[in-house]
């Protein structure tokens, strides 16, 4: 009965924000993933698939990475994730 309340346990993926950090900021950005928490996973666009949610612990502003570190932000009119700037979505997260 518990297993139909709580989804099984998946450990975190760091691996996109780390990227994503890396690729915008430079290689020394990764250390910044320490300022974020991983909220979880959740249904992106059907041609992408799972995103993860992080939050940072100062701002509490979150950013939703695909696998491989795009960034993607909820678009209430279309009631569904879209492809947004890397560069722009992690620096609104951080300021």
């Amino acid at each position: 009965m518990a297993d139909d309340i709580f989804p099984p346990y998946r450990p975190p993926d760091w691996y996109p924000l780390q990227r994503a950090l890396s690729v915008v900021f430079g290689a020394a950005a990764v250390d910044a993933t320490a300022s974020f928490w991983f909220i979880g996973y959740e249904s992106g666009p059907v041609d992408v698939g799972e995103l993860r949610l992080y939050e940072h612990s100062g701002t509490r502003r979150r950013i939703a990475l695909d696998r491989t570190g795009a960034a993607y932000r909820w678009h209430d009119e279309a009631k569904a994730y879209v492809r947004v700037d890397d560069e722009m979505a992690l620096i609104q997260t951080l300021v």
